[in-house]
């Protein structure tokens, strides 16, 4: 659908789509005008800053804007700079973007500009680590679905807008509109001849914001105040700075040594240069993912790494287990083949690729351990905190629900490896060799329906219920017709913190042993055993959709399939012979209502 962008201010002048060819000192000037026209116009202001060189300007301007409106005795309003944190930044550009945090908050406080600084993360079913390495999804690449950045990124951002407005919207109250919000941005025509057209399309302006909303979503107001401005003006800004020439919320030195690190030495031969005639630089360095596979190579990182004092060494692990998910993506005997829903007609399933494999799960999971194991070793060696850690305890028992949700390991089977490499010292190191799979590797148009379903598939215990759950009390819930095991809903998918420290602590052995090799367990008993402690929270109205996938797990449990979920042809051959005497399987349809054990004053009633 496309984007309607409008105008805030219906009467003014249609501003020229070309560049308007103006000086460094006007640009600038004009940036800060229009900024004080909103403010005192009444609108609030949020800065998206990544911290990186065109958000730090476009927040510098704003926060001049804001001191001369105090120093004209103007009482201006609270601003919100918005920063996402995707958990998966370069480890040396998360570093800098906590200590900018840091110096902006002292700025403030010492001008008395009132700023508020909101850091925005995925949250535990956005992880995407966890994700990946749960077998929720596969990474991106150029070419598929650029989901990762709606996950970590915009998702997270959207959800801390909605706050900021709640804010905003209380402490303003009836003068509150729609349309009082405007976000900063920091977009520029000159980045790249793809981004002036989308600019230009979108109507973008450095000298009135646009709604972005799509028709009958609410206004999404915009503006980026350097659109106009080159590279090299941008470069100009940041030498007033470190020149002293300028005083703004940081000194721009660790942004500098970033850039120069990242992108060679085009940096610093603009840095130099104090006026003159402009030319054009190859400043283009991109900071961000350190596991991101949208690129083929990620050249900041191998810039930094290949710094000739070895400084960035310390993050040649994360580059390397990138480039080893890299290479496995398109190894066909890395992915699960079997669909994660079925036709409900006929019970029967797709074989297609899917996610990854449960076995190139638990070898990245094992990776991602030792890397976090070997910077963990490097921090009590040398008394200084963990430079990174890419999985903590939480992540760890998240990615074994993920495993009991789809059936891929033994329960607890994460956990457990957890305990090994961290406690027992077991190291997994990434392999020195390995073949490097290629897309045509890979046959995506693959598929074929296989019977699936059993007259089991719908029984009263092979989805979100256990017998144990409710012989204990623990309670049932029922949802348009149907009985599921009553789980604690919150606003997203969690885990307790305090739960997870105690389960392990405490019950993790235990549960190690109940259900260790000696007896034939469902991966879906780590659910069921964790819901009765209380640790996990659904998302509301996530009840069904845990349910649809136990199942699908229970039975791929129940058909012995865990071991050729890599193997399309085996998974095939398995499922048309186990319902060749069958004439096929069940129709899929929702799992019957059943009556349900009641524990009334300690009494058990069963009613079944």
């Amino acid at each position: 659908m496309q984007i309607i962008a409008t105008s805030l201010f219906q009467d003014a002048a249609p501003v020229a789509s070309p560049i308007i060819e103006r000086s460094f000192a006007e640009k600038v000037a004009e940036a800060v005008a229009v900024i004080k026209s909103l403010i005192l116009a009444g609108k609030r202001l949020i800065v998206a800053s990544s911290f990186g060189k065109d958000s730090s300007v476009t927040l510098a301007i704003a926060l001049k804007a804001m001191e001369k409106l105090k120093a004209e005795g103007i009482e201006v309003p609270e601003l919100h700079v918005l920063n996402s944190d995707t958990l998966l930044e370069n480890p040396r550009v998360h570093s800098y973007s906590k200590d900018e945090i840091r110096s902006l908050k002292a700025y403030s406080e010492k001008h008395g500009l009132p700023v508020r600084i909101w850091v925005c993360s995925p949250n535990l079913s956005e992880n995407w680590l966890v994700s990946i390495i749960g077998g929720r999804t596969v990474a991106s690449l150029p070419g598929n679905s650029a989901k990762c950045q709606q996950q970590i990124k915009a998702s997270p951002m959207d959800r801390t807008k909605r706050q900021i407005k709640a804010v905003i919207e209380q402490e303003m109250g009836g003068d509150f509109t729609s349309d009082t919000i405007v976000t900063l941005i920091g977009t520029r025509r000159d980045e790249s001849a793809v981004r002036g057209r989308n600019m230009a399309a979108r109507g973008e302006s450095a000298l009135q914001p646009v709604n972005m909303a799509k028709p009958g979503d609410k206004p999404n107001w915009i503006m980026s105040p350097i659109a106009d401005f080159t590279t090299m003006d941008i470069f100009a800004f940041l030498s007033q700075v470190t020149n002293g020439r300028l005083q703004t919320y940081s000194d721009f030195s660790q942004l500098t040594e970033v850039y120069r690190d990242s992108a060679g030495d085009c940096m610093v031969n603009v840095m130099i240069r104090d006026g003159g005639a402009e030319r054009k630089t190859s400043c283009g360095a991109r900071h961000g993912c350190w596991m991101c596979l949208r690129v083929s190579t990620d050249k900041s990182m191998e810039n930094m790494l290949g710094h000739e004092d070895g400084i960035y060494d310390w993050m040649k692990p994360l580059n390397e287990f990138r480039n080893y998910l890299k290479s496995r993506h398109y190894d066909p005997k890395g992915r699960n083949w079997l669909a994660r829903s079925i036709n409900p007609e006929n019970g029967h399933i797709k074989i297609a690729a899917n996610a990854y494999s449960p076995d190139l799960c638990l070898d990245l999971l094992r990776y991602a351990l030792t890397i976090d194991a070997n910077e963990a070793e490097w921090s009590q060696r040398n008394q200084r905190p963990a430079r990174f850690q890419l999985l903590g305890m939480k992540e760890v028992l998240a990615i074994d629900l993920h495993w009991s949700r789809y059936s891929y390991q033994r329960p607890f089977t994460a956990l457990s490896e957890y305990k090994a490499i961290f406690e027992e010292g077991k190291r997994y190191p990434l392999p020195g060799e390995y073949t490097e799979f290629q897309r045509s590797d890979l046959d995506i148009s693959q598929s074929i329906e296989v019977p699936f379903a059993d007259k089991e598939f719908n029984g009263m215990f092979e989805g979100l219920r256990s017998v144990n759950d409710e012989l204990s009390c623990q309670g049932t819930l029922l949802k348009k017709g149907i009985y599921y095991t009553n789980v604690n809903e919150t606003t997203e998918f969690d885990l307790d913190d305090e739960g997870v420290e105690l389960f392990y602590q405490f019950e993790l052995d235990r549960a190690l042993e109940y259900y260790g090799p000696h007896q034939d367990v469902y991966p879906s008993q780590a659910l069921h055993y964790l819901l009765r402690y209380g640790v996990v929270s659904f998302k509301k109205g996530g009840h069904s959709a845990w349910d649809r996938m136990l199942r699908i797990g229970n039975q791929l449990h129940r058909h012995g399939l865990r071991d050729i979920l890599n193997n399309p042809d085996a998974l095939v051959a398995k499922l048309t012979g186990l319902f060749a005497s069958t004439g096929g399987s069940q129709k899929a349809a929702e799992p019957p209502i059943r009556p349900v054990p009641r524990c009334d004053n300690g009494q058990y009633l069963m009613e079944f």
